[in-house]
């Protein structure tokens, strides 16, 4: 009997030995940038109830306090999540402080394109989210998803000349020099992310219309566009229905999940456009679900 029992217990040993291995082998790391924009704190919150995602990784330049608060409402996840400041982010290259990880998404922007130059500009959504892109590239990610915008085209984006990005003397760039150049910048920003993912296997290109905020971020513009999608949503082509950025955000991090679990990763790159019906698809039900349990309206 004496045996038995230690022959039960050696097998019970190596069984949760192997368990406790296979659980720390299927452990996902997912790492965010731009965790404190709007698009970001919903990817965030979504990264902090997935199943799948265990380790959660933020990066930024700087701790925000609705970020904090985020984190420590989700208290059972709190020794899951590693907060990293890096006040040069242009710097990442040489950062070594994480090995690897299996996901990246990318939520950071310019909020007001109007108040800036266009040099900065630039220098954030192309030059910058490049950097980041390679980063994650030498961290061995499989996944990396970029907030876009619709009618965006990183296939037909000229790149601008040198020398009209470093220009003297640029003044902000107001509501019409911004729009019209938007769609170029953004198409810019995705062949950043597709050109520097050498290793990446999935690119997700998430290309929102206009994302519904609870708050007016920015004011009176925001008051008359939500207005108009209102009506204008039910009878404009899908690709440019609004979308709750609550929605987005929960797509965002259900679609690299079922992409890392469903997909072989193979030798190339894959790259995906993604717009309103795939946020549907991918996260439609569970966002019903999400808004019952808050008792939200749909």
């Amino acid at each position: 009997r004496g045996h038995h029992n230690l022959f039960t217990m050696n097998i019970l040993g190596r069984t949760a030995c192997f368990l406790i291995l296979i659980i720390a082998t299927n452990a996902q790391t997912a790492v965010l940038f731009g965790a404190s924009g709007a698009v970001g704190c919903e990817v965030l919150k979504s990264l902090l109830v997935s199943s799948y995602f265990e380790e959660v990784i933020l990066i930024g330049r700087k701790s925000y306090p609705k970020v904090d608060a985020i984190i420590s409402e989700n208290k059972e996840r709190l020794s899951n999540v590693t907060v990293v400041t890096h006040s040069d982010l242009n710097g990442l290259d040489s950062y070594d402080g994480i090995e690897r990880a299996d996901a990246c998404f990318i939520a950071l922007g310019v909020g007001d394109v109007n108040k800036v130059t266009f040099q900065y500009w630039h220098s954030v959504e192309v030059d910058l989210i490049g950097t980041i892109t390679r980063f994650c590239d030498k961290i061995q990610a499989r996944s990396i998803t970029l907030l876009s915008s619709i009618d965006a085209d990183y296939e037909s984006a000229k790149p601008f000349p040198v020398e009209e990005i470093n220009a003297d003397g640029q003044k902000p760039l107001g509501w019409v020099g911004s729009i019209s150049i938007y769609h170029r910048v953004k198409g810019l920003e995705e062949k950043a992310v597709v050109e520097n993912s050498k290793n990446i296997k999935h690119v997700r290109l998430f290309r929102p219309s206009t994302f519904v905020t609870q708050d007016y971020r920015y004011g009176l513009v925001d008051r008359i566009i939500f207005a108009l999608h209102f009506f204008l949503d039910p009878i404009i082509p899908e690709i440019y229905h609004s979308v709750d950025v609550k929605l987005l955000g929960l797509a965002m991090v259900e679609d690299a999940s079922a992409v890392l679990q469903s997909s072989s990763d193979g030798s190339n790159t894959f790259v995906a456009n993604l717009t309103y019906k795939d946020y549907i698809r991918v996260a439609g039900e569970a966002f019903k679900e999400q808004q019952k349990a808050n008792g939200d309206e749909l």
